[in-house]
């Protein structure tokens, strides 16, 4: 098969998975998403890595996605470092800045929050774990993220961090299609379960 129609067919059904995970996340109850949030914290937690991470990334979760305020809660209580993504000043990468519980978050312009262009920025060389959101992740740890690849791009800028993908475990499925560029993560952790799935 011609390789750019090859590329083209993969591009395609990522976005029909996109599709129907965001379809599918819309209609997942609240209560439900709570509590299945609550026990992927646990299991992230008890990583031999989060126990001796300084500095975490974490994302501010979406109303549907993997909550991630226990995970952020409990790095503050153990004295680690929280960085969140943020967007750039022309809206094309992520940066990252430092998240306190006293950081006013805004709206980032890309319907998620971010702490304000004022929050201090966390070089991406210290960041020991990525808490990396997803739509559906497979068992080599590629991931269906939102089509945009910011976190394609900055994964392999975090040079010693642990990428770990969190997901409801009803989001893992056989197989992502991979695409050029594309970065699996080194863990996937769900409600169920807790997966090494790739070398740091």
């Amino acid at each position: 098969m011609d390789p750019e129609l090859e590329e083209a067919l993969r591009a395609q059904v990522k976005q029909e998975i996109r599709r129907r995970r965001r379809s599918l996340r819309r209609a997942f109850p609240a209560e439900a998403r709570a509590a299945r949030s609550e026990a992927i914290a646990r299991r992230v937690q008890a990583l031999e890595a989060w126990g001796s991470a300084r500095t975490v990334l974490a994302f501010v979760s979406m109303r549907t996605e993997v909550q991630t305020g226990a995970l952020v809660e409990a790095a503050w209580r153990a004295g680690k470092r929280v960085a969140a993504p943020a967007m750039n000043e022309d809206r094309t990468d992520l940066v990252l800045r430092e998240w306190t519980p006293d950081t006013a978050l805004e709206e980032s312009g890309m319907m998620f929050l971010e702490p304000p262009a004022g929050a201090p920025s966390v070089p991406e060389s210290e960041v020991d774990l990525a808490i990396v959101p997803a739509l559906a992740i497979d068992p080599r740890g590629h991931r269906v993220g939102y089509g945009k690849g910011f976190y394609d791009r900055l994964l392999p800028r975090l040079t010693r961090a642990l990428r770990v993908g969190v997901v409801f475990d009803f989001e893992r499925i056989a197989e992502v299609p991979v695409r050029a560029g594309d970065v699996p993560v080194h863990v996937v952790v769900t409600d169920e379960d807790t997966m090494h799935v790739a070398e740091p």
